[in-house]
């Protein structure tokens, strides 16, 4: 299957995305609705178009916040080359940047709204069949994802005592998603992976709120922390997810002999 192939509901909401900032621009819609858009609406989107789970929903999502971080990144340095301003760093220099911030920024979000799409898609495709069609072993998966998830956002309220274990804690909650998505390696780092993006988007909402809120100093830390531990929960979320699989499946196997 070709990338157009795979990712066709990613590459369709970054389109949306992008048609709805032309719009924005035009001002033919909002401000605040052009922002929720970015934040969820191409993972939405994504999520509708995206046949499967709603976890391929919710990476679907994820591809689709990056690649409109990659476009607004590039735009935003081709910008930088044709006002040719001292005030600019290189192009470079300028597409890293927003590439980096504007990654940590999308990629949660859009992630939790192609989930939602998917849902949606499921629900709609499951109309009149049998309740219950959902298994256990289903089920496990998302109370694990779910379980995960609350234990990564729940530590955004005790960031300030736990300190350098501060990275323990996706590394926890990967390990429960994984360990309850089955005993495959790649369950494991799906269910992980899902679990930090939804974890991260639910974490990084009162240090993205004091980033916007506060001033000088503290509204810099504030971002800056965002986009670390964005990015070290996603890693570490991830490769939990993996061990809890691979533990799971090691215990499995010495039930079985």
């Amino acid at each position: 299957m070709t990338f157009i192939g795979r990712w066709k509901g990613a590459i369709l909401g970054a389109l949306a995305v992008g048609a709805a900032s032309l719009l924005g621009v035009l001002e033919f819609i909002p401000s605040p609705a052009v922002t929720a858009v970015y934040l969820f609406g191409g993972g939405l989107i994504a999520g509708l178009l995206t046949p499967g789970t709603v976890r391929d929903g919710a990476v679907a999502g994820a591809v689709c916040g990056v690649l409109v971080a990659l476009a607004v990144a590039l735009t935003t340095a081709l910008m930088s080359v044709v006002a040719s301003s001292p005030q600019y760093p290189p192009p470079w220099a300028t597409f890293g940047f927003y590439a980096l911030v504007l990654t940590i920024l999308l990629l949660p979000y859009n992630a939790i709204g192609g989930a939602a799409g998917a849902l949606v898609r499921n629900g709609i495709l499951r109309a009149g069949t049998p309740a219950g069609t959902i298994g256990a072993a289903e089920r496990t998966r998302w109370l694990g994802i779910g379980v995960g998830t609350a234990v990564i956002a729940a530590s955004t309220l005790f960031i300030g005592f736990l300190g350098p274990l501060i990275a323990a804690v996706p590394l926890i909650g990967g390990f429960i998603a994984g360990f309850a998505a089955g005993g495959e390696a790649r369950d494991g780092l799906e269910a992980g992976l899902v679990t930090a993006l939804f974890g991260t988007g639910l974490f990084s909402l009162p240090l993205l709120w004091t980033a916007s809120h506060a001033a000088g100093f503290v509204a810099g830390l504030a971002g800056m922390a965002a986009v670390a531990l964005g990015y070290l929960f996603i890693l570490f979320g991830t490769a939990g997810g993996v061990a809890g699989a691979v533990v799971r499946r090691s215990d499995t196997g010495r039930e079985d002999c």
